[in-house]
């Protein structure tokens, strides 16, 4: 089965400009919604991730000291020590949610701005030769929702067992960015 290019590129653009909205960052080519289900699923569970890490999020990309040129090696890195010791739904909504965060953090710098849509490129290619597989064997999007499916009303505090869900489940990516962004 031949490879498809960029399969992951419009969730990955999609939850890029949503985060570009929520920080009032303006970027022809990331004002419009497209979302999809899937997409806004995605949104509301890196947004959970974020709140519940806010500091680590908030302070990540000034203690990685970012250039140009030390940006995509960093990247790699980041996203390899995610998933060294595995993959889960968790861990790549912590990629993801670590990839919006670079973009975000990126479009708000004159000096890494010219790296907005390559970090787009960078994650979804990421995506598309090392998770894919396990995406589509778990799933795909369908499989995502299933996993973090936050429209069960039946249960009690929902939004609280949710949320330890997430942490639960992507504690080891967030384990490594924290560890990264120490180094």
């Amino acid at each position: 089965m031949p490879v498809q290019v960029n399969r992951y590129h419009d969730i990955v653009k999609d939850l890029i400009s949503y985060k570009f909205r929520q920080n009032h960052i303006f970027i022809t080519g990331y004002n419009e919604d497209s979302s999809t289900k899937a997409s806004r699923h995605l949104r509301l569970i890196a947004d959970e991730l974020i709140a519940e890490n806010n500091e680590l999020f908030e302070s990540m990309c000034d203690q990685l000291h970012l250039t140009p040129t030390t940006t995509y090696p960093t990247f790699v890195g980041i996203a390899d020590e995610i998933f060294q010791t595995g993959k889960n739904w968790g861990r790549i909504v912590a990629f993801l949610a670590f990839g919006a965060t670079l973009a975000v953090y990126c479009a708000q710098r004159e000096e890494l701005f010219q790296l907005v849509d390559d970090i787009v490129e960078w994650i979804s290619r990421y995506m598309d030769q090392n998770l894919a597989e396990w995406i589509e064997e778990d799933g795909g999007w369908d499989g995502f929702m299933d996993f973090f499916n936050q429209e069960d009303s039946s249960k009690d505090d929902s939004s609280s067992a949710s949320r330890w869900g997430i942490a639960a489940v992507a504690g080891i990516g967030i384990g490594a960015l924290l560890m990264l962004a120490t180094r």
